[in-house]
C-alpha cells in the first residue's frame, strides 16, 4: 500500500463524544507538558518524582478510548512499535534474572522508549487543522509571559526560589556564564524551554507566511518573546531548536517558492523586532551572557558543536563488542533508572546520549532495530511534510522542524523531550491532513 497518498485521519469518525473525550486528554497532555516542571519545582515539589509519569495515565486512557471506539490506528508502524516493545521487554527481562536487575527499572525503560510512541499516529485521528490553529494561538499567548518569567530567572540570584530545581533536594539550574543560570521557564530544565519556543517559532512563521488567523499583535508579542526568550537562554540548545524551524522554512520555500510572495510581513516582523530589542535594558546583558558562554564552550569542545552533534549518532556503535548481546539492561540508562539503581537522579550509568543508551541498554541488534524504527518514524512524517508544503501547506513542514531531531536522537529519558517529540510528531501528521490530497494511513 502507498502510504504517502494516504490521510492519517480516522474515516468517518464514529463517535463525536469520543472524539472530543481523547481531544480533552490530549490537550490535558499539552498543559501538563507545560506546567508540570512548576509542579515539580516550586507547587508541589514532594512529589516530583511521581509527576515525572503523570502524563502516563494520559496517554494510557487515550489509547482506551480509542480501543473501544474502534479508531486506535493499526497502521504497520503501530504493529512494529508493539513487537519491538514486546522483544526488548523480553530481553530486558532476560538481563534482569541474568544479571539480577531491576525488573522495576526494565518497566520504566519498557514505559519510556514505547508507551508514547503511538500517539504520533492517535493525535491526527482526532485533531483537524482547526484544533491545531487554535493549540497555536495558546502557544503564543504563552510565549509572553513564560519570556518574562525567563527573563526574571535570568535576572534573579542562581539560588533564588524562582531558580530552584524540581524536587526537594540542593541544587542550581545549569549555569551559562557570568554567574547566570539557563532560565528553563515553568521547566524542569533549559532543554524545555528551548523545544516549547521553537513551537513559538513554528507558529510565529506560519501566522505571517501562509495563515492570517492570528492577530497582528499577537504574532509581534509571540516575535519580542522568542527573540527574548533566546537571549537570555544561554543555551545554544535553544538557539539551534530555532534555527531548524527557519531552516524548515526555507525548505519550504524552495519546494513551494509562490510561498516567497507571502514572506513580506516575516520581513516586517524581523525589522521591527530587530529594532525595537534594542531597546529593551536586558537583551544587551543576555546576548553578552550567551555570546561567552558559546565562547567558552567552543574553548573546551575541539571538536565544534556539529562534531558533537553528529558524534552522538556514531558512537552508538563504537566498541559493540565489549556490550553484552542483550545489553546491560533495558531502562538502566535513563535518569529515573539510575535514581532507583543508585538513589542518584543526576547520573547517567551507560550513556548521556541517546543512540548510545539504547544500544547499551538492549545490546546491537534489538538497539538497532530500535533505532531504525524512529528513523523510519522520522521519515514517514519527513515525506508527508515535504508533500504537504509542494501543496502550499507549510504548516507541517515548520512543526517537523521543531520535533524531527527530538523523535529521531532526542532523550527520551527526560519526560519532557519525550512529550514534545511525540505531541510534536501528531500535530505534524494531523496537519498533513488537512489539505485537498491528504494522507490516509489506518
Amino acid at each position: 500500500m502507498n502510504t504517502t497518498n494516504q490521510s492519517f485521519h480516522a474515516s468517518p469518525r464514529k463517535s463525536s463524544v469520543t472524539i472530543k473525550n481523547i481531544q480533552y486528554l490530549l490537550w490535558l497532555y499539552f498543559w501538563l507538558l507545560i506546567f508540570e516542571g512548576a509542579l515539580r519545582k516550586w507547587i508541589v515539589p514532594q512529589l516530583a518524582t511521581p509527576l515525572l509519569i503523570i502524563r502516563d495515565p494520559i496517554v494510557i486512557g487515550a489509547y482506551f478510548l480509542a480501543i473501544k471506539e474502534g479508531i486506535f490506528p493499526q497502521n504497520i508502524f503501530i504493529k512494529t512499535i508493539i513487537y519491538v516493545a514486546f522483544t526488548c521487554f523480553l530481553g530486558g527481562l532476560a538481563t534482569v534474572i541474568i544479571s539480577d536487575g531491576s525488573l522495576t527499572v526494565t518497566f520504566f525503560g519498557l514505559r519510556t522508549n514505547f508507551l508514547h510512541l503511538p500517539l504520533i499516529f492517535l493525535i491526527p485521528k482526532v485533531f483537524t487543522l482547526e484544533d491545531i490553529e487554535e493549540l497555536g494561538r495558546w502557544v503564543l499567548l504563552l510565549a509572553i509571559p513564560m519570556a518574562l518569567l525567563m527573563v526574571y530567572q535570568f535576572s534573579s540570584p542562581p539560588d533564588a526560589f524562582i531558580n530552584r530545581i524540581a524536587g526537594t533536594g540542593e541544587g542550581q539550574q545549569i549555569g551559562s556564564a557570568l554567574g547566570k543560570i539557563r532560565p528553563p521557564g515553568t521547566f524542569s530544565f533549559i532543554t524545555g524551554a528551548a523545544q516549547y519556543f521553537s513551537l513559538v517559532a513554528s507558529f510565529v512563521i506560519y501566522g505571517l507566511v501562509q495563515s492570517k488567523i492570528y492577530a497582528n499583535w499577537l504574532l509581534a508579542m509571540g516575535g519580542f518573546a522568542l527573540v527574548s526568550a533566546l537571549a537570555v537562554s544561554g543555551s545554544r540548545i535553544a538557539i539551534g531548536s530555532v534555527a531548524v524551524v527557519v531552516i524548515s522554512l526555507v525548505a519550504g520555500l524552495l519546494i513551494k517558492p509562490q510561498l516567497a510572495v507571502k514572506s513580506y510581513r516575516l520581513l516586517v516582523l524581523i525589522g521591527v523586532v530587530s529594532y525595537g530589542i534594542r531597546f529593551i535594558p536586558f537583551f544587551g546583558e543576555g546576548v553578552e551572557v550567551l555570546n561567552t558562554r558559546v565562547e567558552a564552550a567552543n574553548a573546551v569542545e575541539s571538536e565544534g558543536i556539529f562534531s558533537r552533534f553528529f558524534n552522538g549518532f556514531f558512537e552508538a556503535f563504537t566498541n559493540t563488542e565489549q556490550i553484552p548481546f542483550l545489553g546491560y539492561g533495558l531502562g538502566m540508562g535513563t535518569n529515573a533508572g539510575a535514581a532507583i539503581l543508585t538513589g542518584n537522579a543526576n547520573k547517567f550509568l551507560l550513556a548521556e546520549g541517546e543512540w548510545p543508551r539504547i544500544v547499551l541498554e538492549s545490546g546491537l541488534f534489538l538497539g538497532l532495530i530500535y533505532i531504525l524504527l524512529r528513523v523510519a518514524i522520522v521519515g514517514l512524517i519527513g515525506k508527508a511534510c515535504i508533500d504537504s508544503a509542494s501543496r502550499s501547506n507549510i504548516l507541517p513542514l515548520l512543526l517537523f522542524g521543531t520535533c524531527a531531531i527530538n523523535i529521531l536522537n532526542g532523550q527520551f529519558g527526560q519526560p519532557t523531550t519525550l512529550g514534545f517529540a511525540v505531541f510534536g510528531g501528531g500535530l505534524c501528521l494531523a496537519a498533513c491532513q488537512n489539505d485537498a490530497q491528504g494522507l490516509r494511513l489506518q
